[in-house]
């Protein structure tokens, strides 16, 4: 493949909003069906640290039914944020995962105030708060909306309350809750003065200009402003009839409407859950998702690379639906290091920093997927759909990795620098699977695309290279694995 700049990328950032909000209510009416036996079972939780050999490693969302089990879903609201993500765009989920390792986030302020978020499993509200107040977010995937009255179906919202809105300041209380993340489900409204209720007992800001309504898809515990999806006959919450958790409350996923309050310019001053609380001063910011990410140190580990998990129970289809393939493009010097699960590349990508696949099932749909660094494969699949490999960049293939893993599901040559299997270093000759027409064979490679080493000129490759140990037919010329089947 030419190491060519990719073209400019089509901006996939309304499809990628609108299958947040797609996948949350598909999500929410599974839920809320009460025709599966036995019952759906829908509540809240509280994410707990429970130590390090027992921290959640995921939201408690099951959404297959089967003998054993119901739909299911008891998680808080970053929880049920996180699951979202991790589903629609693991990338984008990757990036605000990463916002738990800064420093601020992770610090003793007082003997009784400190933070520890690196020992969480997924970013909390105040978290994704200050990431979307900062300057870093428009550049990492998140288009600020700088006005709630601008949102959008799709767009994202948190808010922090208290000394979580400012941890430095210990005159600031520290509340139960860092604050409250969600999914915006439609168009805010402004809420007539005349409702009842309006002030919230007298405690809205005399400064505030207007209230507006805005439509949600969130998990709480806190009954929401009408319409809300989780309420029961009696305008309350409910426990499920089956208990997903031990310890979990009346509510969880669903929709509702939050009121805001905002001033004259249009910035947040409080907000109100709902019709049995107060209006309350937050930090709140609000941020579309977009299909572009720059891979930059504030989104980077130490080893210079963004860490992709996709959890276990994120379906890619759910619904009838496909979820996780909306091109996302990344450029930048960083590199990506995916941990689990199935990560779909097809963006127009100019990255430099590499890919390393640990135990993922990496899916390469564009000749751009895989950026211009080297690419590593330690466990797991890569499935290149298109030669993507750039051709300045190395392969390199652990000794350990499954037969077949890498296939080269693409038509003619993907031409790179040099193919490292195992401890074996490749300069020279053309690579692939046993269908393959390539002069060397590996039983690592399936497909029948081929890889073209250009480090050394062809005809100065000898016809057998050097064998790694222990794999059968590894470095085979066509002809003697052809021989040896006869």
């Amino acid at each position: 493949m030419e190491n060519e700049s990719p073209a400019a990328a089509t901006d996939s950032s309304a499809q990628l909003s609108e299958d947040a909000v797609r996948f949350s209510t598909a999500v929410i009416q599974a839920l809320n069906d009460d025709a599966k036996e036995p019952p759906a079972s829908n509540s809240y939780s509280h994410q707990r640290l429970l130590g390090p050999r027992k921290r959640l490693g995921e939201p408690q969302v099951l959404l297959e039914s089967t003998d054993t089990h119901s739909l299911l879903a008891s998680t808080d609201c970053s929880g049920w944020l996180s699951f979202v993500l991790n589903t629609v765009s693991p990338l984008h989920h990757a990036v605000l995962h990463a916002q738990r390792g800064r420093d601020e986030h992770n610090r003793v302020y007082s003997e009784d105030f400190a933070l520890r978020e690196r020992r969480r499993p997924w970013p909390r509200a105040f978290v994704v708060a200050q990431y979307l107040r900062s300057g870093d977010a428009a550049a990492t995937g998140f288009k600020v909306v700088t006005s709630f009255e601008d949102l959008r179906a799709g767009d994202i919202g948190a808010y922090a309350m208290g000394r979580y809105a400012k941890p430095s300041d210990d005159s600031r209380p520290k509340p139960r809750d860092t604050g409250h993340v969600f999914i915006v489900a439609g168009s805010p409204t402004v809420v007539d003065p005349a409702t009842k209720g309006y002030d919230g007992r007298g405690t809205l800001a005399k400064d505030a200009a207007k209230v507006i309504g805005v439509p949600v898809v969130d998990s709480s515990a806190t009954r929401h402003f009408d319409p809300d999806s989780r309420k029961n006959e009696d305008g309350r919450y409910d426990l499920p009839k089956v208990r997903p958790h031990s310890r979990a409350e009346p509510g969880g996923v669903g929709t509702g409407t939050i009121w805001f309050a905002l001033s004259e310019e249009g910035r947040v001053l409080q907000r109100r859950v709902g019709p049995q609380q107060k209006y309350r001063p937050v930090l709140a910011r609000a941020a579309r998702l977009s299909g572009n990410i720059a891979l930059d140190d504030v989104i980077l580990d130490d080893g210079g690379t963004l860490l992709v998990r996709v959890f276990d129970n994120s379906p890619s289809e759910f619904a009838g639906v496909s979820y996780g393939d909306s091109p996302v493009h990344l450029t930048g010097e960083g590199g990506l290091r995916l941990g689990s699960g199935r990560l779909v590349l097809n963006g127009n990508n100019d990255f430099s920093g590499g890919v390393t696949v640990q135990s993922a099932d990496l899916i390469v749909a564009s000749p751009t997927g895989l950026g211009t660094g080297d690419v590593v494969v330690r466990g797991g699949s890569m499935t290149l759909h298109e030669p993507a490999i750039s051709e300045s960049a190395a392969l390199s293939v652990a000794e350990d990795v499954a037969e077949g893993a890498i296939r080269l599901d693409f038509k003619g040559r993907n031409v790179v620098r040099v193919l490292q299997i195992g401890d074996t270093m490749h300069r020279c000759g053309t690579w692939g699977g046993p269908h393959s027409r390539a002069m060397f064979v590996d039983p690592v490679f399936s497909g029948r695309g081929i890889l073209e080493l250009s480090a050394k000129p062809l005809e100065s490759c000898s016809s057998a290279p050097k064998r790694s140990p222990g794999r059968r037919a590894r470095g085979r010329t066509t002809s003697e694995l052809h021989a040896s089947r006869r």
